[in-house]
């Protein structure tokens, strides 16, 4: 690896910052995310030494896989600009645990043999496909406690084993045996040229609420039981907060961004709540974590920023209502957007985020691993690549990734050419004319949906 030398900041840490603050670097700055299957696949692919056991990597419970963490011989290999690194679950890696159906204590939407459960409580089976698999929400641990009586539920709420933020068993360990998350973090810093992005929350506010109460039930709970749902969300914007503020207190210093409160609040054509719902029942719970973490945050790295995620067709009112959150020093709370899907409705795409906040905000990711990645040819994957960069990177402001976890069914040879062209296309300045497939916004469509 490069050595950094005296104060001398590394190149691809630079050009990292460089974006992440709308300054035009170098070149578009790259890395990646992947869950375990394809994180072996790449490694498979590219000759390198993998696990066999999926289980032998060091992983987290997240949603409906498991992320791994790039490990720093990779990130080296395909000369990755920024690497990431996450808390472990309480309890330790793995997240995913064997659960008998005699211990499991909600009602299940399907019988299973072999079920799991995460450190949330909430019950999964291992649902495989042709080269991996998903874990299956199948038993959500309060379902029922929305529709208990208030008193009742309040007290089912209150009395739940909640995982504990400050479990020494989340920092224990790191990518790199023998390393403790603070070392790794140190290591990382001081040793290597890539800048590092933090993810400390396990599983969001809204986005984990889906998965204690469900899916289907969630949406009714806004209107049928606001006050168990509010409750609720206080308990796990709480919960957010402290595992944010475990992994700063462990290696903020050595943290260039963090990212936060992971959520899902569209679908690729429009928003899950009205504008009014959203205002009203979830972003003051947001606006809460991002100042506390953001603020705690910068005692420890003044330059840190907050990056948020969502997938889906996020519209103007609702990033718009996500950015207008402050410190109490009037700074804005979140500076970069993640994970950019291509393959949603056109007013809410990277190209309409771009135009609409490009002076305000960040963004990572944008290359699609819903079919360019996994079913394209190599050039397909060039052309999107030429694409997104010219609609994103004109100013800074554009780390360029795949636009969720890179899966098993990506062939390296797409992930290697999503690299090159990146590096090859990706220099500043940059082409001043779009290349075919680019949005240049002539045009665009406005956002549709509900208001109240």
């Amino acid at each position: 690896m490069v050595a950094i030398i005296g104060e001398a900041i590394p190149a691809q840490r630079k050009r990292t910052v460089d974006a992440l603050h709308l300054r035009e670097p170098d070149r578009v700055p790259t890395g990646l995310w992947g869950t375990v299957e394809g994180y072996q696949n790449l490694r498979k692919g590219l000759g390198m030494d993998y696990h066999e056991d999926p289980m032998d990597y060091r992983t987290g419970s997240t949603t409906w896989t498991t992320d791994v963490v790039f490990e720093l011989d990779l990130a080296e290999k395909l000369d990755l600009d920024y690497v990431r690194l996450n808390l472990a679950p309480p309890g330790g890696s793995p997240g995913f645990r064997p659960i008998k159906k005699e211990d499991v204590t909600c009602r299940l939407e399907v019988s299973a043999d072999e079920m799991n459960t995460d450190e949330w409580g909430v019950i999964r089976k291992w649902t495989p496909h042709e080269r991996g698999g998903y874990y299956e929400m199948i038993g959500y641990p309060l379902f029922d406690a929305t529709s208990a009586p208030i008193e009742e539920g309040l007290k089912m709420l209150e009395n739940y084993p909640w995982p504990d933020p400050y479990d020494e068993a989340c920092w224990a360990e790191s990518p790199m045996p023998g390393m403790t998350l603070r070392e790794y973090a140190k290591f990382v810093h001081e040793e290597t040229p890539f800048a590092l992005l933090g993810q400390g929350g396990r599983g969001g506010i809204f986005e984990q609420a889906k998965y204690m109460v469900g899916y289907a039930k969630i949406f009714s709970d806004f209107i049928e039981s606001p006050e168990f749902l509010e409750a609720l969300m206080v308990k796990l914007t709480d919960l957010e907060i402290d595992f944010n503020k475990a992994l700063i207190d462990q290696c903020g210093e050595y943290l260039d961004w963090i990212r936060v409160s992971p959520e899902d609040i569209a679908s690729e054509k429009t928003s899950f709540l009205s504008v009014k719902m959203f205002e009203r029942q979830v972003i003051p719970h947001y606006h809460r974590c991002f100042t506390e973490v953001k603020e705690y945050f910068r005692q420890k790295n003044p330059e840190g920023l907050i990056q948020f995620h969502s997938c889906g067709a996020v519209a103007a009112p609702f990033m718009g209502g996500i950015l207008n959150g402050t410190t109490k020093d009037g700074d804005q709370c979140i500076d970069v957007y993640d994970s950019l899907p291509p393959k949603v409705a056109r007013h809410s795409n990277p190209a309409a985020q771009k135009r609409s906040w490009g002076d305000r905000m960040a963004f990572l990711g944008g290359i699609d691993v819903q079919e360019t990645l996994p079913w394209g040819t190599p050039e397909e994957v060039r052309a999107e690549v030429r694409a997104r960069i010219w609609e994103m990177g004109h100013g800074g402001g554009y780390l360029l990734s795949c636009s969720h976890r890179l899966e098993h069914d990506v062939p390296v040879e797409n992930t290697l050419a999503m690299l090159d062209e990146a590096r090859e296309y990706g220099v500043y300045p940059l082409p001043k004319d779009p290349p075919p497939g680019a949005d240049t916004g002539e045009d665009s469509e406005e956002w549709g949906g509900a208001k109240g």
